[in-house]
């Protein structure tokens, strides 16, 4: 019984805070595809900027990494008897070698699980923090004006060097300030005059200085359709320390590359350089082609199935990439149309999370399994 009113409790705050305290309304968020650059880290080496999925991704492996020694220190002997988390986990981990051993045999699916379970687990890890709170919603102040003008002088950079100019620091640093100073001009939502307007607070709903007169603190215009909700008028964004890792095409197509990878490896590791005739049936010469002429229809085979291996990079990264970007735009918005049913929609990417992970594993171990058993004519001799 105590639970239960500990559930109402929550359930009846999040609709006073969510819906009629107005200074915990949630506002409505700017979404973006590409993973945000922390600020201060834009022109690194190599990596150019340290985004948020980025380092979401390395929490993600530490916590899976935290869990396989957690499980190591607590390995039992024949005689213990296997309890809580430990139990589950095992009890996960033998349903899923059987399940390999079923799907491609017991000798292969010792060498199949590792990579079938590491991605489940990893890919799982990685769609779940998107549901902690915090993530996606805390993070860094990054003046938006200062953002503009880097890009501008990126853009000026990149477009000389396409035409073979070279462009002096004075000439770069004209575009930066004249950038800069244009934006901040043009913006009107600046931090400093919201706390002057009474918010102090970024994540309230209403209160920007948007339709009012910028040069009156203060005067804001109530029937301004944009008030609070139009995020080219701002002057400053937060960019959040953590972010799922699968809502940045980088990583979904990251892992789509890596299996797809190892599942031509596996290829070559079983049939050898005849795992090739799977795409180039080099054995239909012309000659077994004139005597039998729907024989030529292996070539035409072959490349659908060349083509077919690169499309599963690109319905794997989708797949992943899709489902939880979606996910997380549900969950901002109905975070701010209705704060009260959150709850629910956040059971709702629990198990979407839960089965893109499953999804992703299972198709690699599925993809690995059909590699290594032999094609077309191969078969005959069995």
């Amino acid at each position: 019984m105590k639970k239960r009113y500990i559930l109402l409790a929550v359930f009846l705050g999040l609709i006073f805070f969510g819906c009629f305290l107005s200074y915990t309304q949630p506002a409505l968020p700017v979404i973006q595809l590409p993973g945000e650059c922390y600020p201060g880290t834009r022109g690194l080496p190599v990596v150019n900027c340290l985004t948020n999925t980025f380092v979401t991704t390395v929490v993600a492996w530490l916590v899976v990494f935290i869990i396989a020694l957690a499980l190591r220190a607590r390995s039992r002997t024949a005689d213990e008897v296997p309890t809580g988390f430990y139990n589950f986990f095992e009890t996960i981990i033998e349903g899923g070698m059987n399940f390999s051993i079923n799907l491609a045999g017991a000798k292969k699916a010792k060498q199949f699980f590792p990579l079938f379970f590491t991605l489940i687990l990893y890919i799982l890890v990685a769609n779940w923090i998107e549901l902690v709170p915090g993530v996606d919603s805390i993070g860094f102040y990054e003046w938006l004006p200062h953002l503009k003008a880097v890009e501008a002088v990126e853009a000026q950079e990149n477009l000389a060097e396409s035409l073979g100019e070279h462009l002096s620091e004075e000439e770069l640093e004209h575009t930066f300030e004249e950038v800069e100073h244009a934006v901040d001009e043009a913006n009107s939502g600046d931090y400093n005059d919201t706390k002057i307007a009474g918010n102090g607070f970024l994540i309230k709903a209403n209160g920007f200085l948007f339709g009012g007169n910028n040069d009156v603190p203060g005067d804001v215009n109530p029937d301004d359709p944009r008030r609070g909700r139009d995020p080219e008028n701002a002057d400053w964004a937060v960019v959040a320390f953590l972010r799922a890792p699968a809502t940045d095409l980088n990583f979904t197509l990251a892992l789509a590359l890596v299996t797809m990878v190892w599942v031509q490896v596996i290829g070559f590791r079983y049939l050898g350089i005849g795992y090739l005739k799977k795409f180039f049936p080099w054995n239909v010469t012309p000659t077994v082609i004139a005597s039998n002429p729907i024989k030529g229809i292996d070539w035409a085979v072959g490349l659908l199935e060349l083509v077919g291996e690169i499309s599963r990079v690109i319905s794997f990264s989708f797949r992943l990439l899709g489902n939880i970007f979606a996910g997380q735009i549900l969950l901002f918005v109905i975070a701010f149309l209705v704060p009260a049913i959150s709850v629910a929609f956040f059971g709702l990417e629990f198990f979407v999370g839960l089965i893109q992970a499953v999804v992703f594993g299972l198709l690699a171990l599925m993809f690995m399994a059909g590699a290594s058993e032999h094609h077309g004519d191969d078969d005959d001799h069995h």
